[in-house]
């Protein structure tokens, strides 16, 4: 879904001058089989509406997805091709949700971003297991952005591509 179809002018529309994504791996909760992960991280962020800016922030993780524009869309889903808008009966909501990649079921943001998720790092080794693809430049999406001061090591911490 690209972010020029929106046309609700109510909508909060997120602002990040460079994205990149982390890999990661979880296991499925359906089949219990080892399945990639991928979320898109952005070193600083502003949220505006047609009036300006909502929010702003520091490093931070990309969770319900609804809408990215179309260069990040083609990034993200080139290296990441689990990710699929899907509808969730715990969210309520169509987002760019995980899928194993061995039954195809569903793995909510909700699980993936739990504390048993790949992306509750406890020290700087956790994190630097992840791997960072840094992406091709600003994105703007509809989202909402969980933070935590272990997004503004991304770039230090964690290797390269």
């Amino acid at each position: 879904m690209s972010i020029d179809a929106a046309s609700d002018h109510d909508d909060v529309f997120l602002h990040a001058p460079a994205y990149g994504l982390l890999l990661g791996q979880t296991s499925c909760h359906f089949c219990h089989a080892q399945t990639p992960t991928a979320a898109v991280w952005v070193p600083s962020f502003e949220e505006r509406d047609e009036e300006g800016v909502t929010d702003q922030g520091g490093g931070a993780l990309l969770r319900y997805i609804e809408q990215l524009d179309e260069s990040a869309t083609a990034f993200v889903t080139g290296h990441a091709p689990w990710l699929r808008y899907a509808s969730t009966r715990s969210s309520g909501q169509v987002y760019l949700a995980h899928h194993c990649t061995t039954c195809g079921a569903l793995q909510g943001d909700h699980f993936v971003f739990s504390p048993d998720g790949p992306y509750w790092p406890q020290d700087d080794t956790q994190l630097a297991s992840l791997r960072f693809i840094r992406g091709l430049g600003p994105l703007t999406a509809q989202a909402s952005a969980g933070q935590s001061a272990w997004m503004d090591k991304v770039q230090e911490v964690c290797g390269h591509v």
